[in-house]
């Protein structure tokens, strides 16, 4: 059964200080990064929003958010969008994640059942901003960036949450983060590399 009842939040802060330059503008398949990444996700849900401290040029039915307590990184991200947010469960994610499966994100959301979040779990590595989190952490947030605490981990410390593990085949780079003008280049050549299988499988066919 199709499941929408949930709102998404990708974070777009702007800053991008090791890439030095925003990673949200970065040219990508037919237009940029974060377009890219929002084409994949609307399709599952009715309330997708991009936090940024930028004016962003996205779709009509994407809203954009700044951030409510700004400077705190992330978790001032995701308090915003959490604060926005329509449905009480909350996918969040960030705009530097090219290869981002759709297919992650139900079961994720799904797996929060009665507990404040949810956090996928790649060979052993806790995944934070690949997680949903209910509206209500965003009190629990508010309370640590009064006290000084804007680690992802200080927000996991205080709150319920289940861990999803990720199976085993599921394509490494589905994770991967484009940081630095490196990372850049080789989800780039990444992506090259797929064209050139799904070219030669059409030509096969």
């Amino acid at each position: 059964m199709e499941d929408k009842g949930f709102s998404i939040i990708v974070l777009a802060g702007g800053q991008s200080s090791r890439m030095g330059r925003d990673k949200a503008e970065l040219s990508w398949e037919h237009g940029d990064i974060l377009n890219s990444l929002l084409a994949r996700l609307l399709p599952l849900s009715d309330d997708v929003i991009v936090v940024s401290n930028v004016v962003r040029k996205i779709p009509q039915s994407v809203r954009q958010a700044a951030d409510i307590i700004p400077g705190k990184g992330p978790l001032s991200g995701i308090h915003a969008g959490l604060v926005h947010a329509c449905h009480d469960r909350v996918f969040v994610t960030a705009c530097d994640v090219p290869f981002l499966m759709p297919s992650i994100i139900l079961p994720i959301v799904q797996a929060v059942g009665t507990f404040d979040g949810s956090v996928a779990v790649n060979k052993g590595q806790l995944e934070p901003l690949f997680a949903c989190y209910r509206k209500n952490c965003a009190i629990v947030i508010e309370q640590l960036l009064a006290t000084g605490k804007h680690r992802m981990k200080d927000l996991l410390a205080n709150i319920n949450w289940m861990p999803v593990e990720q199976a085993d085949q599921l394509a490494e780079c589905c994770f991967m983060n484009v940081n630095t003008c490196d990372d850049y280049e080789k989800a780039t050549a990444i992506l090259v590399k797929d064209r050139q299988k799904n070219s030669d499988r059409m030509t096969d066919n």
